[in-house]
């Protein structure tokens, strides 16, 4: 029996006629299999032109920004450090530095004593790493490692984590800066406290 040559052009376009009759929902699929898809759109430009801009980061605290206007930004209350601060400065980071016109000391709940130079690093409701801060307890100084408050503020409280204890006090006694006392007023001051808790117990 003779062959038939069939030509493959014909037989391609015969089967997608075949398979359309018997599956009519097949023709889309069939028509457009071979047809590229259209590239995305541009993005759209900005007014005049150009590209749109790229979202930004917060910009940084102003340059005339004390810092008791920075710390509320923090969740912090500003009299965490005293009114006496000559300068400081707040690294993209978080690292903070602030310098004082000499030793200090401040009464809240306890004796606070600050250096010269205080650091840590300043985030979202804590201020953590700290060197330079120290409280008075029954005669002994404690490093202060961190200063945290409750979340979301306003704070009620502020905990100071001196070694492996947390402290709580009022909010109320950071509400504003306070001013460094004589280092003689202090230490009378804190032995009278400090008998006057030995009579209580």
């Amino acid at each position: 029996m003779p062959s038939v040559a069939i030509n493959p052009a014909w037989r391609s376009k015969h089967s997608r006629e075949t398979c359309a009759s018997l599956f009519p929902s097949l023709l889309p699929l069939l028509t457009n299999a071979a047809s590229p898809s259209p590239p995305p759109p541009p993005p759209p430009a900005a007014p005049g032109g150009a590209a749109a801009p790229a979202p930004e980061s917060p910009p940084p605290p102003r340059g005339n920004a004390t810092l008791s206007e920075i710390l509320p930004r923090y969740g912090l209350p500003p009299g965490v450090f005293p009114s006496s601060v000559t300068a400081f400065s707040l690294a993209a980071n978080g690292s903070l530095a602030v310098d004082l016109p000499g030793p200090c000391y401040v009464h809240y709940e306890y004796l606070t004593y600050f250096d010269p130079r205080v650091t840590g690093v300043l985030r979202y409701g804590s201020l953590s790493d700290l060197s330079g801060v120290k409280v008075r307890r029954f005669l002994v100084w404690f490093d202060v490692v961190r200063v945290k408050v409750d979340l979301p503020p306003p704070p009620r409280f502020v905990y100071l984590d001196i070694g492996w204890i947390t402290r709580k006090l009022p909010a109320d006694e950071f509400e504003s800066p306070h001013e460094c006392e004589p280092s003689q007023k202090c230490r009378l001051s804190s032995a009278l406290a400090t008998a006057a808790a030995w009579f209580q117990v």
